[in-house]
């Protein structure tokens, strides 16, 4: 059986994206937590201007830009987040556990460069599809094989980033190899994330007083993130600040 393009990418995000099954609890609640923390967050950050736009339809075209903005910031904002939040988190953890924690930065920083590199591929090839043919013209040799070569990057970019975002939305870069909680954190740093840009760049011309609603939004995911950082303690004995193997074992 001859495996297809779709399958490479998938199994691609697998080896980089995923975070080693020993790193991973076998609770289901989280795992539908998981789910719920972050897509939840990411609707709940689109919805709360419903009313307005339900109220007035001129708004409705802010609306769609908004979201779109929202989904295209999504793995920017995380990109940025990852560093500074662990990094704090990492230093803020007891004497004798910071150590364990930094031990496990390999599986974050291997699936920061992954994504980052198949990034980095849609925009060369958005130079040569760009860039070459302006350069050298639309119908010298070298703009064939620049525009062939640059729609194959980025079939193989756009491919990779369209698996990885769901991988990454739930183990957030795989940042659970570090710590069970830094997942639950990130998506709360990314919730405020959203309502800033909502409240200080909003997308189009929103009514001055909505402020209120995309920090409704916000509070609503650090709520749902607050009850899986909760249930992870008392159900699995995980504390912030102590690295603690998810399993009897591993370490």
């Amino acid at each position: 059986m001859v495996d297809t393009g779709e399958n490479k990418d998938r199994l691609l995000v697998e080896r980089f994206m995923e975070p080693d099954s020993n790193s991973v609890l076998d609770d289901p609640y989280v795992r539908t937590l998981q789910a719920v923390r972050f897509w939840g967050g990411l609707a709940m950050a689109l919805l709360v201007k419903v009313p307005i736009v339900l109220g007035e339809e001129k708004y409705i075209l802010f609306w769609l830009g908004d979201g779109l903005l929202k989904v295209a910031l999504t793995p920017v904002l995380l990109l940025c987040s990852v560093p500074l939040v662990v990094g704090v988190f990492i230093v803020s953890a007891r004497p004798g556990h910071r150590g364990r924690m930094g031990a496990r930065l390999r599986g974050p920083l291997i699936a920061v460069g992954a994504f980052v590199g198949h990034a980095a591929l849609v925009g060369v090839a958005a130079l040569l599809i760009l860039l070459v043919p302006a350069h050298f013209g639309v119908r010298a040799p070298l703009t064939y094989v620049s525009i062939v070569l640059g729609i194959v990057l980025a079939g193989r970019g756009i491919a990779f980033i369209l698996y990885a975002v769901p991988a990454a939305s739930r183990h957030m870069f795989r940042t659970v190899e570090v710590h069970q909680a830094l997942p639950a954190l990130l998506t709360v740093v990314l919730a405020w994330e959203f309502a800033v840009q909502s409240v200080f760049y909003p997308f189009g011309g929103w009514p001055d007083d909505t402020w209120t609603l995309p920090v409704g939004g916000a509070l609503a995911t650090t709520a749902v993130a607050a009850f899986e950082i909760f249930r992870l303690h008392t159900r699995h004995g995980v504390t912030l600040r102590t690295y603690s193997a998810p399993r009897p074992g591993v370490v």
